[in-house]
């Protein structure tokens, strides 16, 4: 099918998030590691604030700070200054400089400035790479991907390339997509390694963003992968990638080491359950886990208990580009009406979906979903789900009006038997209401 856009001036109640946002949540992922925005200092209190409202944890983020004439005269001053700020005071493993659209149109060089950098003051031992992410092009999935690639392109150049290494085929690399809670994550690791693997994820956002309790403060984050196990992924039989646009990340491995990889475009629902598992038991050798076999009879199980409240419902989900992928498979399985299928930007898996795809905002949810039943977008979209009298289901990000939202499995067959049962619960109250309304009282 088609991807469509409609034509109006303006976008109203946008669902796009900047491609810099996503690359401050993929350093998240990384132990004892500083995204350092280059623009205004709004650049970067927006993705701390969302990141902050979302995991409801503390985001480690830094500015260059940058004012009209820094931009006009010399913006790589600033760059210097915050680079030796960090440098000097926090001593991070991993630095990533995030170049935004203020510096981009400026046409400031950052990989010449950084190399020059590293070269006059003897940077050694630690991770620093820059990535260009303007926000007129993208959204949040395309920056998360960009960061994650260029991350692995400057550990190719500190390890070496093809031949300089050994390879080790019981453990893979597992590259999640940036629309995975750290639950996803989490429930993704325990699956491969269920099968006798040492999963390395990359980033691993289960380990940093998980809600577990921590003492005393610091400005870099704390948990995800750390430095060593990065490296030591390149050392993987496999790269599995869980989503459309993971998939640059892994052929990067493979074009410039020769990892072999397995792109997932989703792993939530029946069909995608049973592809991961079967490929994880032809690779493996070993029979599939039977706590999975019973987990894949809860699910037909609740799909078949929640028929009666899908039947003849119809919904609208406005989503990233794989997450709303991933949605559409599952309500394809429930036989679900899919009313409408908004995202943010138009990718290569998109385009090649049976389905019809607009790409808008939120206010065109409102208008191409009018009538639908269950609202599936972030919570930015409640207002309109109100105005509609659509029931509203929280998803993507942010979230902000559920608490341990981030904790939610949406992945392999608990995930999607969580969801089948959060969304009949909600059609069910939505039901129950209109009768309620409906009733005259005296």
């Amino acid at each position: 099918m088609t991807v469509n856009r409609r034509k109006k001036p303006a976008s109203v109640n946008p669902m796009k998030i900047g491609q810099s946002l996503g690359a401050v949540l993929a350093l998240q992922g990384c132990y004892r590691a500083m995204p350092l925005i280059h623009g205004s200092q709004g650049c970067s209190a927006f993705p701390k604030a969302l990141l902050t409202r979302h995991f409801r944890e503390p985001i480690a983020v830094q500015t260059s700070a940058l004012q009209e004439m820094d931009v006009i005269f010399d913006a790589n001053r600033n760059l210097e200054e915050a680079l030796n700020l960090v440098l000097s005071k926090h001593r991070p493993d991993i630095i990533g400089i995030i170049g935004t659209e203020l510096t981009d149109v400026a046409g400031v060089d950052y990989q010449n400035m950084l190399k020059t950098y590293k070269r006059e003051r003897n940077m050694r031992g630690g991770l620093a790479f820059s990535v260009v992410l303007p926000d007129f092009r993208g959204s949040l999935e395309s920056g998360f991907s960009s960061t994650v690639e260029a991350m692995i392109d400057e550990m190719i150049q500190q390890v070496g390339h093809r031949g300089t290494r050994s390879m080790n085929t019981r453990q893979i690399t597992l590259l999640p997509g940036s629309f995975l809670t750290p639950a996803d994550v989490m429930e993704l690791k325990e699956i491969i390694s269920s099968f006798g693997f040492e999963v390395i994820a990359l980033p691993d956002i289960s380990t940093s963003l998980s809600g577990h309790l921590l003492t005393g403060f610091s400005p870099l984050t704390r948990g995800g992968v750390p430095l060593d196990s990065m490296l030591q992924s390149l050392q993987s039989g496999l790269t599995i990638a869980v989503g459309g646009s993971m998939e640059r990340p892994a052929r990067r491995l493979h074009n410039a080491i020769g990892t072999p990889y397995k792109v997932f475009e989703g792993a939530m629902g029946l069909k995608a359950t049973d592809e991961l598992l079967h490929f994880l038991h032809q690779i493996s050798g070993e029979p599939v886990p039977l706590r999975y076999c019973w987990q894949r009879e809860n699910l037909l199980d609740s799909m078949l208990d929640a028929h009666f409240q899908f039947a003849g419902m119809s919904v609208l989900a406005a989503l990233e580009p794989d997450h709303l992928y991933s949605v559409s498979g599952w309500l394809e399985e429930l036989g679900v009406e899919q009313k409408a299928l908004i995202t943010s930007f138009e990718t290569p898996l998109i385009a090649g979906m049976e389905r019809e795809v607009w790409v808008g905002d939120l206010d065109d949810a409102e208008v191409l979903g009018k009538g639908a039943d269950l609202w599936i977008s972030n919570s930015h979209g409640i207002a309109g789900a109100q105005r509609t009298g659509t029931a509203f289901m929280p998803a993507g990000f942010p979230v902000w009006n559920e608490l341990g939202a981030y904790m939610s499995v949406s992945v392999g067959y608990r995930g999607a038997m969580e969801w089948s049962n959060k969304a009949g619960n909600l059609l069910m109250q939505r039901e129950a209401g209109h009768r309620e309304s409906s009733v005259r009282h005296r």
